[in-house]
């Protein structure tokens, strides 16, 4: 199976997993990364220029569950639940049978982050 993600590549990206000093907002889900926690930070050029993300951590496990489990993933930050949900769509209309649990796996990761903003607002 091919895949095709329909966006230009980073000129350069470089991802780290520091931990906080301070509150900072996770770009991808908008709750909270509050100090001592390790979240990821990636730095990265793109043709408009320079651009800085913040993701928690319960972003990032998310993530990388969906790029384990789903043959393409095209992840932009800022948009891990719409290209998630339409990776596993489309993974359940190219092979339905082999993808059993698939969505369950996903959701219920996805509530467990969600749980997490909700009690920390």
């Amino acid at each position: 199976m091919s895949c095709y993600c329909d966006y230009e590549p980073a000129q350069f990206y470089w991802a780290r997993t520091p931990k906080a000093r301070k509150q900072y907002r996770c770009y991808d889900c908008g709750g909270t990364i509050d100090p001592g926690e390790r979240y990821e930070r990636v730095t990265g050029k793109w043709d408009y220029g320079i651009d800085v993300f913040v993701t928690c951590a319960r972003c990032v496990n998310l993530r990388v569950w969906v790029r384990n489990n789903v043959p393409c993933f095209c992840y932009m930050h800022g948009g891990l639940d719409e290209t998630a949900r339409e990776a596993i769509d489309d993974a359940y209309d190219r092979a339905p049978e082999e993808v059993v649990g698939l969505r369950f796996g996903y959701l219920r990761r996805k509530l467990v982050r969600d749980k997490h903003n909700e009690a920390h607002k």
